[in-house]
């Protein structure tokens, strides 16, 4: 049986890099985004999920069997405050039940570890949620709303809620986009002092870790990560000296934000025996491959 999946968020960060190991399993992969060009020569289709009753005609031919939500707002500068998160919590809420009226069956969206009470220990997938910021709180209510809904929809559905991703093409405002532009134009980049510590995953092995989900039977919230806690300091320094330049770099000189949680780490237990995931990429294989894809 032909298996065909819409990838929402196909030219994003991670979107760019789910596509080939979805097709690895044998998925045909359309690529969904407002402009509907193609990605990596993989057919795009035009959709803006936004839009009520775009979805509804996207669906209408009954051909796409599974769906891969990944669109979001993700402006590195408003994420996690902007209104628009609402519109897109709608919008999620639409796209997925117009999904499942034409006749889909498996669907996996992204969450996020905001959703998360970071002063918990290693967060399961059954630790409390408690959200600190709107983006939080938005794809928490998304998520619990869609897992509630599925048997009632006759979906199987997964809630990938995913932690801290660094990978090529990262915009001004984020870490690795900032570092490697920076110091790439002979600047000193600021940072704070990175003693807090973050559970890092390649964009690459999420892309894998998705494509998984998708093609197993697996329901519910299962957390995307390595299961790593790595000082983000030990990341900002593995750039800056694998560009050779460690001088360029400022620790200490931007104060870390009120409440910082000191470690966000995940337990990747179901991931990785639910699933079979494994990372590919460590922290000093994974920077090299991103300033290699990167020209630098």
């Amino acid at each position: 049986m032909s298996k065909t999946v819409l990838l929402t968020g196909a030219t994003g960060l991670i979107g760019r890099q789910t596509i080939a190991p979805l097709q690895a399993l044998g998925f045909n992969v359309l690529a969904g985004s407002r402009s509907g060009r193609d990605v990596d020569g993989v057919p795009g289709i035009a959709i803006d999920i936004l839009d009520p009753e775009q979805p509804k005609a996207v669906f209408e031919s009954g051909l796409i069997t599974h769906l891969v939500h990944l669109a979001w707002h993700d402006h590195p500068q408003d994420r996690w405050s902007s209104p628009a998160n609402l519109d897109w919590a709608a919008a999620t809420l639409r796209l997925v039940r117009a999904f499942a009226q034409a006749g889909g069956t498996r669907v996996v969206a992204a969450g996020t570890c905001a959703e998360y009470d970071w002063t918990d220990a290693a967060l399961t997938e059954n630790s409390p949620l408690r959200q600190n910021s709107l983006y939080g709180a938005a794809k928490a209510t998304t998520g619990m709303a869609l897992m509630a809904a599925a048997p009632v929809l006759n979906l199987s559905l997964a809630w990938a809620r995913i932690f801290f991703c660094y990978g090529p093409g990262e915009p001004k405002g984020r870490l690795l986009g900032d570092l490697i532009k920076g110091i790439s134009a002979g600047e000193t980049v600021d940072c704070t002092d990175g003693l807090q510590k973050r559970d890092f995953l390649h964009t690459a092995d999420i892309g894998r870790a998705l494509a998984q989900i998708l093609d197993r039977d697996v329901s519910g919230a299962i957390n995307v990560a390595s299961g790593e806690a790595t000082p983000v300091r030990a990341l900002i320094e593995e750039v800056s000296n694998q560009m050779g330049h460690p001088e360029r770099v400022s620790l200490g000189a931007k104060p870390r934000p009120k409440n910082d949680a000191a470690c966000v780490l995940a337990d990747v237990s179901r991931l990785r025996d639910g699933v079979g995931f494994k990372p590919e990429f460590t922290i000093k294989t994974g920077v090299a491959d991103v300033l290699k894809v990167e020209g630098q």
